[in-house]
């Protein structure tokens, strides 16, 4: 089993986790303090996720189960940041890109997990 850091799907996090941090400091105050906060959070959460899946073949579909839940929470508040102009179009687009690098590698994932 390789380490959590050396997956695809966790440097894809890991990259988003970066951005979302550089994005909570420069978001206006309303933002940062609530949106801002829980987006970092999520992307904390679904770092802990992948961890969590890779490390025990008995809780890896729990854990995928709960990666991807907190993926579709991140990227609903990523839409709603976006919907009242907390960013720019080009930064929505860059952190859409990379979280559905992160879903498509989950689904399948699960998707494996449930083939065998």
């Amino acid at each position: 089993m390789a380490l959590s850091e050396e997956l695809p799907i966790y440097k894809s996090a890991y990259d988003l986790l970066e951005k979302m941090i550089e994005l909570a400091k420069e978001l206006p105050k309303f933002y940062r303090y609530t949106l801002g906060t829980r987006m970092v959070d999520l992307n904390l959460d679904i770092l802990g996720q992948i961890y969590r899946a890779n490390m025990s073949k008995e809780k890896r579909r729990e854990a995928l189960g709960e990666l991807l839940i907190s993926y579709r929470q991140l990227q609903m508040l990523l839409r709603v940041c976006y919907r009242d102009k907390a960013f720019s179009t080009g930064r929505y687009a860059m952190y859409i890109q990379l979280l559905d690098t992160i879903g498509k590698q989950a689904t399948a994932w699960k998707n494996k997990i449930v083939e065998n």
